[in-house]
């Protein structure tokens, strides 16, 4: 009796978990739903992080140097963040207008100040393009690291990465805290925190960022392998912004509705989204990451070697 009451209770226990689990999956696939994302869609971005990394870690024990050249200044991954950071700041303006039309003002400022602080990042990762066309250093930058363009590589008592770093963590805590505040509390459809709240499928891309400053905390600083990990880190957090930012931009467009023979404009959650009306932005974005990242070896300069300041 003891036998058959303690393998009822874990039949019942596993039973349990797997209804847990599936709920959870239910959970996921549904709030994704909610702003347009298809199954497959949604448990890509979920997967994401771990997808990347395996496949960058098999490049790392099967290729080592191409691994070291993904990873590098000026080739995929640092394009594809600059490709990210630059269709983010493009989304974030394409809202500001429709967020202001629905009422939402200060939504709209945010959106504005976010679409700036992406183009200044995207100019950053670049070296505002000095390395495209090749022009020398301007005067007043002795103080880089590499002798660009740049303001987060200076060496001058101010160390402009620790700020960036730190708002890296910052950004990947908030936006997971408000993706399951607004996304799991009883907030309202319509309400702006709900509209600013990431998908939950986003949680772990956004957590990546975090994870790897934490675990770089008792790594040796001569760790180089581990170091440039950070370009993938950074790749998924750019990833759950981009995500992020095309959700704010379909929550504020206005839907029209019939009532009473008068059109009547509201900002709710549609579940069909026209997704051509991005395809622009995101062409464009595409054709100048091609076209800079094709002249970039033309441009006669590598990381540290712009002329000017000395070289």
């Amino acid at each position: 009796m003891v036998q058959t009451w303690s393998g009822a209770t874990e039949r019942a226990g596993a039973v349990s978990g797997r209804d847990r689990r599936a709920g959870l999956r239910e959970q996921l696939e549904h709030d994704a739903a909610t702003d347009g994302f298809g199954r497959r869609l949604t448990w890509n971005l979920f997967w994401l992080p771990l997808t990347s990394l395996a496949v960058l870690l098999a490049s790392a024990v099967v290729f080592r140097p191409e691994y070291d050249k993904m990873l590098h200044e000026d080739w995929p991954v640092e394009w594809a963040q600059f490709a990210g950071c630059l269709f983010i700041c493009v989304v974030a303006l394409m809202s500001v207008r429709p967020a202001l039309r629905g009422g939402r003002p200060l939504l709209a400022g945010l959106l504005l100040l976010s679409g700036l602080a992406w183009f200044f990042l995207a100019g950053e990762e670049i070296s505002w393009a000095q390395r495209v066309f090749g022009f020398a250093t301007p005067g007043g930058f002795e103080g880089n690291r590499q002798a660009e363009a740049n303001l987060h590589n200076f060496d001058s008592g101010f160390d402009p990465e620790a700020v960036f770093r730190g708002l890296q963590v910052v950004i990947g805590l908030g936006m997971s805290a408000l993706a399951l505040y607004a996304r799991l509390g009883r907030v309202r459809p319509d309400s702006s925190w709900r509209i600013a709240a990431p998908p939950l499928c986003t949680v772990p891309l956004f957590l990546t960022i975090v994870g790897y400053r934490f675990l770089g905390l008792f790594v040796p600083e001569g760790f180089g392998f581990y170091g440039r990990l950070q370009e993938w880190a950074e790749f998924c957090q750019y990833a759950g912004l981009t995500a992020a930012l095309v959700c704010v931009y379909w929550a504020v467009q206005p839907q029209t509705e019939p009532v009473g023979g008068r059109a009547r404009h509201a900002l709710r959650p549609r579940a069909r989204r026209d997704w051509r009306r991005l395809l622009p932005a995101a062409v464009v974005v595409l054709v100048i990451t091609l076209v800079f990242a094709l002249l970039t070896p033309f441009s006669g300069l590598i990381p540290g070697n712009a002329p000017g300041q000395g070289n």
